[in-house]
């Protein structure tokens, strides 16, 4: 039972990481740039990792989309087309969860 619960927290580690790899390099960030700076500039009462495991695979999609709307802000993109498909498309995600 334990190495289950293990192989599933692995799952939602991995499934976060790889999240935020490919949706950083539509910016040109890599994956470390987006953790660090969610974990430094917002506020946050838990870990991406603890909500994640608490609350499912929606709160990952969340965390992205707030993710990458602040550091869009914080470095002027918001007027990206690119920024405005993946803002849109994240949503639209969200709404079908």
């Amino acid at each position: 039972m334990f190495s289950a619960i293990q192989h599933k927290q692995q799952n939602v580690v991995e499934t976060v990481y790889l999240a935020l790899s490919d949706h950083a390099r539509l910016f040109g960030f890599t994956a470390e740039d987006i953790m660090d700076f969610w974990q430094h500039k917002a506020p946050q009462k838990y870990s991406a990792f603890e909500l994640a495991f608490e609350f499912g695979h929606r709160v990952i999609a969340e965390l992205i989309l707030n993710t990458l709307n602040k550091m869009a802000e914080s470095f002027g993109f918001t007027d990206n087309p690119r920024y405005i498909a993946e803002k849109n498309y994240m949503e639209a995600l969200l709404k079908k969860g």
